[in-house]
């Protein structure tokens, strides 16, 4: 992995963790992920306008991302009610790098070198590390423990499904302004079948800091399908995750939640598994 795909999946992770931050800063977060899903579709058509459309061979991934999607702005709206930034966002994405990996090579046959995969390891034990402490103090009830890990293997499903997709593509932020677009029109009808009076009602409140989330969405996935692209899946997949530290950071500083002790040795594992990202693998 070059230096140069490096920082930018770095720089995505910062994005993710600030439009989900700002979901959870939203008085009514169920309905708040919906809106900003919603609303980030509209910054992808300028893109989409503006470079050529995804060939035939990739609208099958769009069209299942897109409908997978419903579940992951739902279960993320659910999980923001009652945890904490700091514990729902590391469980949310931890188990997601080493599951993609392993899938990875599994179905695609995308195999890595053994610092490949050590990395990989790092970077989960930390994010499994950097939740440890909140879970101890008991900020996390069963019903919600039960979203976050469904949630896991619906970002591994979609995870896998984007970045094959992106790759038929041919273009990262091609199929990731479709997939926005695509987004909108799932998550757009699930809203006016399900709870239509509401959905406006809450548009109108937080329009202003949703907009903002939404146009955080395109960059934050747009460059991790970009990655993709050139680098192995599990390698950006893991990468990625280490948003869960600006998320941690965020939440200590925004939310005044607690980062000690335990949270700083995850902070060294996940640094550790970024160094060894960069070495050479022979």
């Amino acid at each position: 992995m070059s230096a140069f795909v490096l920082a930018a999946v770095l720089l995505g992770a910062l994005f993710h963790a600030s439009w989900n931050a700002i979901i959870k800063s939203l008085p009514n977060r169920s309905m708040a992920a919906e809106v900003v899903a919603v609303l980030g579709g509209f910054t992808g058509i300028p893109v989409a306008l503006a470079l050529p459309p995804p060939p035939p061979e990739a609208w099958p991934y769009l069209a299942a991302s897109s409908v997978i999607h419903i579940g992951y702005f739902t279960l993320l709206g659910f999980i923001y009610r009652s945890a904490d930034l700091g514990v729902a966002y590391p469980l949310t994405r931890g188990a997601a790098p080493m599951v993609t990996a392993l899938f990875a090579f599994l179905l695609i046959g995308e195999n890595m070198h053994w610092s490949g995969w050590l990395a990989v390891a790092l970077i989960a034990g930390g994010i499994a590390a950097l939740s440890a402490d909140a879970i101890l103090r008991g900020g996390l009830n069963w019903p919600t423990a039960a979203g976050v890990f469904a949630n896991s293997g619906v970002i591994v499903t979609y995870t896998l499904i984007d970045g094959i997709g992106s790759r038929t593509a041919g273009n990262g932020l091609v199929y990731g302004a479709w997939l926005l677009m695509g987004n909108t029109v799932t998550l757009f009808t699930f809203a006016m079948l399900m709870h239509r009076k509401e959905f406006f009602q809450e548009a109108r409140m937080i329009w202003p800091r949703a907009s903002v989330a939404a146009m955080l969405q395109l960059p934050a996935y747009g460059i991790v399908l970009w990655a993709m692209a050139r680098a192995p899946i599990g390698l950006v997949a893991a990468l990625r995750e280490v948003a869960v530290l600006f998320a941690s950071v965020i939440g200590a500083y925004f939310f005044g939640e607690r980062f000690g002790p335990p949270r700083w040795l995850a902070v060294a594992l996940i640094v550790g598994g970024i160094i060894l990202l960069r070495l050479p693998a022979n």
